[in-house]
């Protein structure tokens, strides 16, 4: 009599809804949804929390939280940042992006391949767009990367003093540099399928970009301030040195516009007159009513009163590139 060989399909949804909840690292998500249809099924009708994050170490060796299971990036000492499940390379004037499970490449254009892009002469309620003169000469650096999907790339790029928003075709060989930016706070993200800007000021616009039929080309068919200001509080350390950074982070489909500040004063012994040591570090939070056109103070987030949760502060530090060595790497699970 031929045994019945039992298959993980024959354990009830409900169970198996348990145990997909019990995983907290995405790459046990993937696996999990990989097991069999039925198990794939329930992966999709659950809303999990944000997986745990991959921490990347300096030589391209990252691991996974809870097991602290690691891998190897190949050209990890080329690791830039990363933008949800790719990683961005960048070393001189060559950058791409790869994805960490399905291994798929998108090489992006060159760094020394920029042009002017093609866009509104006003902002709608808002300003009228700033005249910049590009200089071809210098190489272009990337700061900050979003993939709007295989088709769209946008960027935060530095070029010489000028900080501003890109957009580039993936496999295309030209970037298309807007005059939106020139604040050092300028962030970008993709919230809703809509590509957001927002600036020192905490003005909030919506970018529209299109390609031209006739030659392929990129172009900017409409800006839109969404939300106007104010400027974040005005803060004061007599005696020592603020620094300021401002990030659009996405929470539970919320959209967060979150300020992280540092204290920092000289040290008793500094002899040099130039090193700060960090004493204090807050952060202020603010959501995006895009029914009232505003952003309403967050006195909590993730259920902690007064302070951002720890895993949504660490999807903050995701946004922006760490650029010196010996340094610690965050990657969204």
């Amino acid at each position: 009599m031929a045994r019945y060989q039992r298959s993980w399909s024959d354990i009830p949804p409900e169970l198996a809804a348990l145990v997909l909840l019990r995983l907290h690292a995405h790459s046990d998500r993937v696996r999990f949804a990989a097991v069999c249809r039925d198990w794939r099924a329930c992966a999709r009708q659950h809303q999990l929390p944000p997986p745990l994050p991959w921490f990347i170490l300096p030589g391209g060796t990252f691991f996974t939280l809870p097991h602290s299971e690691s891998f190897l990036i190949p050209n990890g000492v080329e690791f830039h940042s990363s933008c949800g499940e790719w990683l961005v390379f960048a070393r001189d004037d060559i950058c791409y992006l790869v994805d960490t499970f399905s291994k798929v490449t998108l090489k992006l254009p060159d760094l020394d391949m920029y042009d002017r892009i093609e866009e509104p002469d006003e902002v709608i309620n808002g300003h009228s767009m700033c005249y910049i003169c590009l200089d071809v000469d210098v190489t272009m650096s990337i700061y900050k990367v979003i993939v709007c999907s295989v088709l769209l790339v946008a960027a935060i790029v530095d070029i010489g003093d000028l900080r501003t928003l890109a957009v580039c075709r993936p496999g295309g060989n030209l970037w298309f540099v807007s005059a939106l930016g020139y604040d050092r706070s300028f962030d970008i993200i993709l919230h809703g399928g809509k590509l957001l800007t927002v600036d020192g000021w905490r003005n909030l616009c919506v970018i529209d970009v299109e390609e031209d039929s006739d030659n392929g080309s990129l172009f900017i068919s409409r800006i839109e301030r969404i939300i106007k200001g104010p400027p974040w509080p005005f803060r004061q350390f007599p005696g020592g040195l603020l620094v300021f950074d401002q990030y659009l982070v996405e929470s539970h489909g919320a959209l967060l516009l979150v300020r992280g500040t540092i204290y920092g004063k000289p040290p008793e012994d500094n002899h040099t007159g130039f090193e700060i040591r960090a004493v204090r570090f807050e952060f202020e939070v603010c959501e995006a009513d895009f029914q009232s056109s505003q952003w309403v103070e967050r006195r909590s987030v993730g259920g902690r009163p007064g302070a951002v949760s720890w895993a949504e502060m660490l999807q903050v530090c995701l946004c922006a590139p760490v650029q010196s060595e010996g340094e610690l790497h965050l990657l969204p699970g």
